[in-house]
């Protein structure tokens, strides 16, 4: 398909329109316009999600997806992302119950988490909730308040374990 250009000065310039779609630059390709108003220092682990709610937006109600997500705002209600994985990052704060087949947590969550294969809890996040996951990681740091079920159909017999550790003091 050809477009003519509407210019009076060059009438006969023309231009093609690709046939292939464009895609927008990801968090790996070299910087342009777009791509710099992004968070400048995107973690690796965070470099591949498909689906972003950014920082600056609210979100209330029940996500399901079948894509990685992303959340760097703020999500109140209930995410379901069976078979992808969800990262809450450091600027996430949710008030939710979390499904998905991994779960990654930077920021700040309050809710039940089930990971169908793992749960990781990062140094900067804080979690108010049960988790339930055939392998779960804390990483020292981190502020966790509920109890580990590692799912026993899954992790070959292993219990469930009730955890607290928080830098926090309690009188």
């Amino acid at each position: 398909m050809r477009l003519s250009k509407s210019n009076p000065s060059k009438p006969d310039e023309e231009f093609e329109i690709p046939s292939e779609p464009v895609m927008p630059p990801t968090f790996n390709s070299t910087p342009s316009p777009i791509s710099s108003r992004a968070t400048p220092s995107v973690p690796a682990a965070v470099s591949n999600a498909a689906a972003v709610i950014g920082p600056k937006i609210t979100f209330k109600g029940e996500i399901i997806g079948e894509e990685d997500l992303l959340v760097q705002g703020k999500v109140e209600g209930s995410i379901d992302l069976k078979g992808n994985h969800l990262i809450i990052g450091q600027q996430g704060v949710v008030k939710a119950n979390l499904m998905a087949k991994t779960i990654t947590i930077e920021g700040t969550v309050e809710g039940d988490l089930i990971g169908q294969e793992r749960i990781e809890i990062k140094s900067s996040s804080n979690v108010k909730g049960n988790l339930i996951a055939a392998r779960v990681t804390l990483e020292d740091g981190a502020k966790f308040r509920g109890s580990i079920d590692m799912d026993s159909q899954n992790s070959g017999g292993a219990g469930k374990y009730s955890y607290s550790t928080t830098s926090e003091k309690t009188d």
